[in-house]
């Protein structure tokens, strides 16, 4: 019995020991963000030309900007600013480093 016991336990070692080395191998995490490669930090104004308030998220942030308020981003380049209603309001690029950017 004890035999048996000490068997089904050495077998079971080793076939879980390389499934669990393979899968620490394969660090999806390490693999995402290396593949995430952000572009140079920009600096822009952001002004919402609008008679309302804007919702906006910009980099996983939520920002609210009042009617004709102005609001200074510094994100990488490529970052995507998006409305409330998860649409695309404008995404920033290297060359509008210094720029002020209208929202509507």
């Amino acid at each position: 019995m004890i035999y048996r016991s000490i068997t089904a336990l050495a077998l079971a070692a080793c076939i879980f020991a390389p499934l669990s080395a393979s899968a620490a191998s394969m660090d999806n995490n390490a693999n995402i963000a290396q593949a995430k490669q952000k572009g140079p930090m920009v600096h822009v104004t952001l002004k919402n030309l609008s008679n309302l308030t804007q919702n906006l998220v910009i980099d996983g942030r939520p920002v609210s900007l009042a009617a004709n308020e102005e609001y200074k981003v510094e994100a990488h380049a490529g970052t995507v600013v998006y409305g409330a209603d998860n649409t695309v309001k404008m995404t920033i690029m290297s060359q509008y480093d210094g720029a002020v950017a209208s929202i509507r």
